[in-house]
């Protein structure tokens, strides 16, 4: 339009030659390469948003900038070039910003005139975005009661969960008071709120509620939430399964009471409040399945090593019990003694060392995140992995690189990834035997070098190329009843599991009877949290170097 409106002085017998028109073609040119170069938006996008603009140009600029220069024309007797463009100017940015400025001047009234429904619409939007975010089921409580009682000016807040072993309902987040100021409440013998809330009342106002005509069980559960000094309760219901409730004191804004408008804000609120406390309830029962699981695999994998436990005490037991035997007859053989005592000595040691690494295994304990060497994780669990009777077939090597950096992980988890790849490996390489090589080195992509690397790599039969997509998979086993151990599937999905919480990767790879690789990459201490280990080892981006 810019382009060609020097056409336009032409009919008012104006003699400027059309040079705009040069425009069009530059005008288009940057276009089209800026749509395309930087895909700023797809052809629909571009045809709609054209039509539009075409169509508002046509009806309001083309009808109106011929009628204000004639205008010019009647009033002033000439048409002025500089007043023209100016008045083109105007009419475009009237134009094309209108719809913006339409919606910028709908929120400056709403805002100065109904602010107090304009405040209501941030609180619901800035409420669910809030909750979006949030999985863990304690912030969630806290976010939920610390965002309503502040809003609406309430002066003390508890939100209730039901205990999962009763029908009794726990304080478990709290405003204006402490949880311990409340009592547990035992619902159990009598109506529940969910069904009262079925009856068609989504927020209950107490007094209201102790002034209509009720049977007396309800009454005892208005009676319970009354004596803590509830003036309002708010059931928060999902798919008609009652997940708690809150209850409120006075609201100050409103001398004590409730207004409808709060009232309805509540309302709002429990049913985004209450599709986030499922989800969160879900994802903690997600957590404790998932613990459970581990503690299996870990179960399985204490079984493995206390196969081997009593087979490797019991060469050590013989020399003290040699020693124990001879010593009194001996007691004077002064070589004797110094040369059996080292050996005993060494013996206990190593009794004192095993013992130690099965305690240290065994013992449950909650996630602990550390900077930890990955070397000795990997050398202790290769001492773990000699006690057992099977080693004796496997020949061990080992490529440890010196000066790796330390990584931030929970010690006792990648021992159990370590430990179940490496009695994996093992068990694939029996009753043949072979080699079992195992690698630490630091990997990075580009000029970053902050990650990690341990490479488990076994000469065993391998693994079918359709199984290997599935060798993640829960409860997916390749293992067979006439192995020693049946497989339960869980092992490698546990650990698969174990190494993303700890923004790594594991990979397989494997050739059917060339043996089998596992890579297991994390990133170093020193590694930019920004940075996830899909992007830094992603197939798009660079292979990672090998120092």
């Amino acid at each position: 339009y810019l382009g060609g409106m020097t056409t336009f002085p032409l009919w008012y017998g104006i003699e400027i030659p059309p040079y705009g028109t040069i425009l069009l073609t530059v005008y288009t040119s940057v276009v089209a390469y800026t749509l395309l170069r930087y895909r700023l938006m797809d052809l629909g996008t571009a045809v709609e948003r054209s039509i539009t603009g075409g169509l508002l140009l046509a009806l309001v600029a083309f009808p109106a900038y011929p009628i204000l220069l004639l205008g010019q024309s009647l009033y002033f007797g000439q048409i002025n070039i500089a007043y023209s463009f100016v008045e083109l100017s105007v009419l475009l940015i009237l134009v094309l910003g209108a719809s913006s400025l339409k919606r910028e001047a709908k929120t400056l009234i709403t805002k100065s005139l109904f602010k107090e429904r304009y405040n209501r619409h941030e609180t619901v939007v800035h409420f669910s975005k809030s909750l979006l975010s949030i999985l863990e089921l304690k912030d969630l409580t806290a976010t939920i009661v610390e965002s309503i009682c502040p809003t609406l000016g309430l002066q003390w807040g508890v939100l209730y969960l039901r205990s999962s072993s009763s029908q009794d309902y726990r304080p478990v987040s709290s405003f204006g008071k402490s949880t311990t100021d409340f009592p547990i409440l035992h619902l159990h013998k009598t109506p529940t709120l969910l069904e009262m809330w079925r009856q068609g009342t989504s927020c209950f106002v107490i007094h209201e509620l102790q002034l209509s005509t009720i049977n007396s069980d309800s009454e005892a559960v208005i009676a319970q939430l009354a004596h803590i000094g509830t003036e309002v309760c708010l059931p928060l219901v999902n798919k008609t399964r009652l997940l708690g409730f809150c209850v409120f004191g006075p609201n100050t804004k409103s001398g004590g009471g409730y207004t409808t408008q709060d009232l309805d804000l509540l309302t709002t609120l429990s049913q985004e409040a209450s599709v986030a406390l499922d989800n969160a309830l879900l994802y903690e029962e997600l957590k404790r399945s998932q613990s459970l699981v581990r503690r299996t695999d870990r179960l399985r994998s204490l079984e493995t090593m206390a196969g081997g436990l009593a087979h490797e005490i019991r060469n050590p037991l013989t020399s003290i019990k040699a020693f124990v035997d001879l010593a009194p007859e001996r007691k004077d053989d002064e070589q004797f003694l110094v040369r059996f005592s080292k050996v005993v000595k060494e013996d206990v040691f190593r009794i004192e060392r095993l013992t130690r690494e099965i305690l240290d295994y065994a013992k449950p304990m909650e996630p602990f995140l550390k900077e930890e060497d990955l070397n000795d994780i990997v050398e202790s669990c290769l001492y773990t992995l000699r006690i057992r009777p099977s080693h004796e077939l496997i020949v061990v090597e080992t490529d440890l690189a010196n000066g790796l950096p330390r990584v931030f992980a929970d010690r006792q988890q990648l021992k159990q990834v370590f430990l179940n790849l490496l009695f994996n490996a093992v068990e694939a390489m029996l009753p043949e035997g072979g080699v079992l090589t195992v690698r630490t080195r630091k990997i990075g992509s580009g000029m970053a070098q902050d990650w990690v690397q341990v490479d488990i790599h076994d000469t065993g039969k391998g693994i079918n190329p359709e199984d290997i997509e599935h060798i993640f998979d829960p409860f997916f086993t390749t293992k067979h009843l006439s192995q020693e151990h049946e497989g339960t599937g869980l092992g490698l999905a546990i650990a698969h599991q174990i190494i993303q919480e700890h923004r790594g990767s594991i990979e397989v790879q494997s050739v059917r009877g060339g043996g089998t690789t596992f890579l297991v990459n994390l990133p170093s201490s020193l590694a930019p949290t920004s940075v996830s280990p899909a992007q830094s080892l992603s197939p798009e981006s660079d292979h990672p170097t090998l120092d």
